[in-house]
């Protein structure tokens, strides 16, 4: 018997909820939101979860780039609050994998 793989339909593939963590350093996020901007996969979404910044990241953030969901937080809760804030978000809204990635990172 031989198998033979079905070709994957964009509806049948898992959501992916992209996590990006930023304290004051808006010049990384926006290079990071840039690159990430530009992938292809259709079911994805960025959550940007902006701990306390004083540099104007969050606003900077939400008129360049409206499509991401920005969590903006009054204090810094570090990088691992950061993360399992935007993670109980993923939880609640049920997409199927969450990639968590550093604000200087280009993808």
């Amino acid at each position: 018997m031989t198998y033979e793989k079905q070709p994957v339909t964009s509806d049948q593939r898992p959501s992916v909820a992209i996590i990006i963590v930023n304290w004051n350093r808006q010049e990384d996020t926006l290079a990071c939101l840039e690159s990430v901007a530009r992938i292809t996969y259709p079911h994805r979404r960025i959550i940007l979860v902006d701990n306390g910044s004083q540099d104007g990241s969050a606003q900077a953030v939400r008129e360049r780039f409206p499509q991401v969901m920005v969590i903006a937080l009054p204090q810094n809760l570090r990088f691992a609050g950061g993360n399992n804030l935007g993670l109980r978000e993923v939880l609640a809204r049920g997409d199927d994998y969450a990639l968590l990635l550093n604000n200087d990172t280009t993808v």
